[in-house]
């Protein structure tokens, strides 16, 4: 399910975060509508919609709210982020539990630099998300990506632990390492994600390893 797989952890610090927030005014932009009172006209569009998955699904709005968040992932993986938070917006209305949906807006907020806000959102999804070796990863690499914008180092020795655990648990999970790396690339300790790149490397998924970000580690330490 991770959107990772096609938005790489890479360069979002490296470039400053160029990224702009997409998600402004408009609630249906925000994670859970911005959690804001809505006026009689959302209202009576969301009592609409629930409605009409009501009709469709005889009241299973659990199933509906599954199918609107996996609507949620295509578009982010599209690349249409604000596509994608109306959807997963529209599967949380649907089903407050709904892990999916909660994952795919912590994702969107770390994509905008808004670590804090999706860390709560991640800590909430685990609840409802269970064992997903992937979800895992994602919040691995959303702690890193964290600590490394708040230099905080509580929080980076957090995200290391989380690496070296997902590491044992699933020691082929080739973007797991190089979220290693490149967390170990962002505060310099660039010996040491040479290491993890070659346990990457000796992956059945180390084509998927992103060679711009191997670039910028060579130009900071050649490889051992």
């Amino acid at each position: 399910m991770s959107i990772f797989r096609v938005f790489p952890f890479a360069f979002l610090l490296l470039f400053g975060l160029a990224l702009q927030p997409v998600f402004a005014q408009d609630i249906n932009l925000q994670p859970k509508y911005g959690l804001l009172p809505k006026n009689s006209a959302q209202q009576a569009a969301d009592a609409k919609f629930i409605a009409d998955i009501d009709n469709q699904l005889q009241g299973d709005r659990k199933k509906g709210a599954e199918y609107i968040a996996g609507r949620g992932w295509q578009f982010l993986r599209q690349g249409k982020p604000e596509d994608a938070m109306r959807r997963f917006n529209q599967a949380w209305l649907l089903d407050h539990t709904n892990g999916n949906a909660l994952w795919g807006m912590a994702v969107l907020q770390a994509n905008s630099g808004k670590f804090d806000e999706s860390l709560k959102l991640l800590a909430e999804a685990k609840d409802f998300i269970g064992d997903n070796i992937d979800f895992a990863v994602d919040h691995a690499k959303i702690l890193g990506m964290a600590s490394v914008e708040a230099k905080n180092e509580k929080l980076l020795q957090e995200a290391l632990a989380r690496f070296a655990h997902l590491h044992k648990k699933a020691p082929q999970h080739t973007l797991n390492l190089q979220n290693w790396a490149m967390t170990l690339y962002y505060v310099g300790n660039y010996a040491r994600a040479w290491e993890i790149i070659k346990l990457a490397e000796a992956t059945p998924r180390h084509a998927d390893l992103d060679p711009e970000f191997l670039a910028h580690l060579q130009s900071k330490m050649p490889r051992p």
